[in-house]
């Protein structure tokens, strides 16, 4: 009995110990967030793929890039998942779901939200309906809206192609209206179309210029056609196709509404999202709600499920759509310019070391993501983050170092030369591709360029400020381009066609228009083309605008001292001068404070925009126009003061003038009215 009782204890101390291994490994397998075991569709547990040959060490790089990328960027937490012919090779998280919990991201169980990769999935919701026939590419959007229409601003009709493609031609519109920080807010999506309608700025197809509006559009065209709303329309059929059950496009409202609000479980799954402020802290910040413009960027997904979309997508058969729309839409829905980066049905496309690349990032105000996809060699890269602004580049830079580091130039005897295509789209501008730029006529491409995405008509127009794109020829006789505080050398391929420089570098597409004027050229990898524009229109006169009233209100605010020391008071005009000038400097510094980002709440200021303090400087500035209204006035009784030297009044006279410009300049760009105090 006791032999007995011996060994028994014995196999029992060996079994513990074979239980607590196993535990050990398992654990510090999930401690680092890397699942040995991935959850499938029916929920049951499948073992994970064997690495990919020709990724060898993709494990390793990825893992120390994303750990010096999570100290250089400060990301709370990322997930990282990729897909290799049609297998998972990579699903790993890192760091924090929340940081105050300590809640570690787990692939295939934390939701993050994708933001505008979702308008790849309404391309394709879309893309359903024209199958059954209850959309059609081009017909007039009209047609199917009834609730209300979109304005026939020109000839040619809005189109689901120009929506598609970003070509329908809208303003930008969406600061402090496209996220929505309390639900009980939120606007239904057809009452936002309507309350929140941009200007059409172009006819349809002319222009690309990145619409969050036109894919709101888009959704709703679903919802009309399809009978149900886009949530559960997704839900049936995209989500559920693939098993993407951790994947949706609710929000956690509170509401007795089962259709609008987002599954328990998985609000308990969602990441909580940072803003970084100007000291680098991660602030936490609440949930933002975007379900009114649910097409154009609500959905919220982990990283397995992505996978899982991925995979369909470079199938085959991506059981979305039949086989014949999926090969259509993998090509663009206009030709005018073939080599350069483009959109095809809600995805970008270019390339990547001579490989076709199709691509689409996505952000709110606290997190970022990215997916890549390489159909030639079945690749696809998901990353994202809870964090913004340098989570952004975090999300675009991995991709790119993963295919760099793991495949090489694609040998040109195998890469296409694409034709340039001498067919083009109705209302899109010919392009003349037989004459041969010489040095001389270099100069026509010269100017001030802004991107065509950006507002036209409301304040938020200012943010194009920063974004101009200059174009000059330097002291070599060479094209070069600044933009964003980078110089790129333009390299001439043909006729109105050039290219940055290196291999697989950004190529640009200049139009000319009627008069054989070059006035616009593409530029689609930066969300929008660009438009020459008139030096009144620059930039740098907005910023002469300020800089010589700035100038001569220091000066006036000197000489107002010193005739009030030896006069002993200063004339009504001079006050006048006085409280000009002084109003002047505060406008300026206020400007460049805002402008700079130095504000009292930068996240409130992007969320809520306008806020207070922009209220409080548009009103300085009406003031402004006020006061140089009475300076204009008080011109002929100034000329007529006696004891008021000459030198003051030519100073007196110059300042109103420059007033004059400082109030125009403010005027082209939209910060001059009452419209912005609703």
């Amino acid at each position: 009995m006791k032999t007995k009782f011996v060994d028994i204890t014995l196999v029992l101390k060996v079994l513990m110990l074979t239980i607590a291994i196993g535990i050990f490994f398992n654990a510090k397998a999930w401690g680092d967030n890397s699942p040995q075991l991935l959850r499938d569709s029916a929920g049951s547990d499948v073992q994970a793929p064997l690495e990919n040959p020709d990724l060898k060490g993709l494990r390793t790089y990825v893992d120390d890039w994303v750990k010096k990328a999570r100290v250089q960027y400060n990301l709370p937490g990322a997930a990282v998942t990729i897909v290799k012919d049609g297998e998972i090779v990579l699903l790993k998280g890192y760091g924090f779901a929340d940081v105050y919990s300590q809640a570690m991201v787990k692939p295939n169980k934390t939701l993050f939200r994708i933001g505008s990769i979702t308008k790849t999935m309404t391309a394709l919701a879309v893309m359903q309906l024209v199958e059954q026939g209850k959309l059609s590419i081009d017909t007039d959007i009209n047609e199917y809206l009834s609730e209300f229409k979109i304005p026939d601003t020109f000839e040619a009709p809005l189109t689901i192609r120009a929506l598609l493609s970003h070509r329908a031609g809208f303003e930008e519109a969406d600061a402090g209206n496209l996220f929505v920080e309390n639900a009980s807010e939120m606007l239904s999506t057809e009452r936002y179309l309507v309350t929140h309608m941009p200007k059409r700025i172009w006819p349809p197809g002319v222009n690309v210029s990145y619409s969050n509006y036109g894919f709101a559009l888009l959704g709703y065209l679903v919802e009309l056609q399809s009978g149900m709303d886009l949530a559960t329309y997704m839900e049936q059929h995209i989500f559920s196709v693939l098993g993407m059950q951790n994947t949706t496009l609710r929000e956690p409202v509170k509401t007795s509404a089962a259709l609008t609000a987002m599954k328990p479980e998985l609000q308990q799954q969602l990441a909580t999202g940072y803003f970084r402020d100007r000291q680098g802290n991660n602030i936490a910040k609440p949930f933002e709600f975007i379900g009114h413009v649910g097409g154009a960027g609500a959905i919220s997904a982990t990283a397995h499920d992505m996978a899982l979309y991925m995979s369909a997508l470079m199938g085959d058969n991506n059981l979305f759509v039949q086989p014949t729309t999926q090969k259509t839409m993998i090509h663009r829905l206009y030709d005018d310019r073939p080599l350069a980066t483009g959109i095809a049905h809600g995805m970008f496309d270019g390339k990547l070391k001579g490989y076709e690349q199709r691509h689409h990032s996505g952000a709110t105000h606290t997190f970022a993501a990215n997916m890549v996809i390489f159909p030639e060699v079945k690749l696809g890269i998901f990353v994202s983050t809870n964090v913004l602004g340098s989570g952004a580049h975090f999300v675009e830079a991995l991709p790119t170092a993963i295919f760099n580091k793991f495949y090489r130039n694609k040998p040109t005897s195998l890469v296409k030369q694409s034709q340039l295509s001498t067919s083009s789209q109705a209302n899109v501008y010919t392009q003349v591709l037989k004459q041969q730029v010489s040095q001389a006529n270099l100069e026509d491409y010269t100017g001030t360029f802004l991107s065509t995405r950006r507002s036209y008509t409301q304040l938020e127009k200012l943010a194009a400020l920063d974004a101009a794109a200059e174009i000059a020829i330097d002291d070599q006789n060479r094209l070069v381009m600044m933009v964003a505080g980078n110089k790129i050398k333009l390299k001439h391929l043909e006729a109105d066609v050039f290219q940055a420089g290196a291999r697989d570098a950004p190529i640009f597409y200049f139009y000319r228009d009627g008069t054989r004027t070059v006035n616009r050229f593409s530029a689609s990898m930066w969300s929008g083309d660009y438009e020459r524009v008139s030096f009144l229109q620059s930039p740098l006169f907005f910023n002469l605008a300020l800089a010589i009233p700035s100038l001569l209100s220091l000066s006036t605010l000197l000489f107002s001292f010193v005739r009030a020391r030896k006069s002993k008071r200063l004339g009504v005009v001079e006050k006048l001068a006085f409280f000009s000038s002084s109003m002047i400097l505060a406008a300026v510094l206020g400007f460049v404070l805002m402008n700079a980002g130095i504000v009292f709440d930068e996240y409130q200021f992007h969320a809520s925009f306008p806020t207070i303090e922009v209220k409080l400087l548009l009103s300085l500035v009406i003031a402004i126009v006020l006061t140089t209204f009475l300076k204009v006035l008080s011109l002929p009784i100034m000329l007529r003061m006696s004891d008021l030297h000459w030198f003051y009044k030519i100073h007196y006279l110059i300042f109103t003038l420059s007033c004059l410009s400082f109030i125009y300049a403010f005027w082209i760009w939209n910060a001059v009215g009452f419209n912005y105090f609703g």
